[in-house]
């Protein structure tokens, strides 16, 4: 349990990332969709060297594992990401991040009625209290003019997020989740290859070849192999709940790298954050590391 609850936060801490690096990609000139073809493509080669060296047999998929990752890839990951990145565009990063948040809450919705997963109520009352945190870390989101594109959008991402985590967990039944982390970004880079009309690298600035690169080695490559592995180790209810630690890593790197004022509801979101991740699972955890 403590192993799946670390590696879930290595990744939310890496995703963490994401909407920082969106927003410097938009300001170097890039699009949405060039952004999300550098971040998979780029993802994808990265996995894809570093097994070459330390976990060859991640390389080797079977048809079924190509399959299963072709769908999750084209069909839900590359929808989710675009319409993340999509709301950006139209609306604050805070209320985007706000919204993206709704996504434990259709987790656990989703895993409790199609995968037979036990409610449990501190389950709920962590979503609740994760919820109430983001509002106060993400405050800014109620004060500023909402576009309707851009919320409809931003909700969008939340519920596809929630379905990948869910099918996720389907997906790595029986798997290895470096290679389904691998096949996975594969199918998602070629699909937005097609889409983006190629990698387009040699009339990139090379700020922009930076923003891809950073794109496709944090957000994507290190978040989404820590991410499956995660999912393999506790399932994808728990790592939504732990992973919620992602806005307070956000809302500090946007305090140090884009200079972005912290105030004092944001602390306090922080603090609710931490007590809705760890409150509610102490008792879990101290049960599962006796057993360990």
């Amino acid at each position: 349990m403590l192993k799946g609850i670390l590696i879930s936060l290595i990744s939310a801490c890496a995703y963490a990332t994401l909407p920082i690096l969106a927003k410097l990609g938009y300001e170097q000139g890039l699009t949405a969709v060039n952004m999300l073809t550098y971040r998979f493509c780029f993802g994808a080669g990265a996995l894809a060297v570093l097994f070459l060296f330390i976990r060859r047999k991640a390389l080797i998929p079977t048809p079924k594992l190509l399959l299963k990752c072709a769908g999750l890839g084209i069909g839900i990951y590359m929808i989710q990401s675009l319409f993340f990145f999509s709301a950006l565009k139209y609306i604050p990063a805070s209320t985007t991040s706000l919204l993206l948040y709704l996504y434990p809450l259709i987790v656990l919705i989703l895993s409790t009625v199609f995968l037979k997963v036990k409610f449990r109520f501190a389950s709920l009352i962590s979503i609740i209290l994760i919820m109430a945190g983001c509002c106060l870390v993400f405050y800014d989101a109620f004060t500023r003019h909402l576009n309707i594109t851009g919320i409809l959008l931003g909700l969008a991402a939340p519920i596809t997020f929630g379905i990948n985590l869910t099918l996720s967990q389907v997906v790595l039944k029986n798997e290895r989740p470096a290679s389904v982390a691998l096949y996975m970004l594969m199918f998602t880079g070629a699909g937005y290859l097609v889409v983006n009309g190629g990698l387009d690298i040699a009339s990139a600035t090379s700020g922009q070849l930076m923003v891809g690169i950073a794109l496709g080695v944090v957000p994507s490559a290190i978040a989404i192999l820590t991410l499956y592995m995660a999912i393999d180790l506790i399932g994808a209810t728990y790592v939504s709940v732990f992973s919620s630690i992602e806005p307070a890593v956000t809302l500090i790197l946007a305090g140090i790298l884009l200079g972005e004022n912290i105030v004092v509801y944001q602390i306090y979101g922080v603090l609710l954050l931490m007590l809705g991740i760890v409150m509610p699972n102490v008792k879990l955890m101290k049960k599962q590391s006796k057993v360990i």
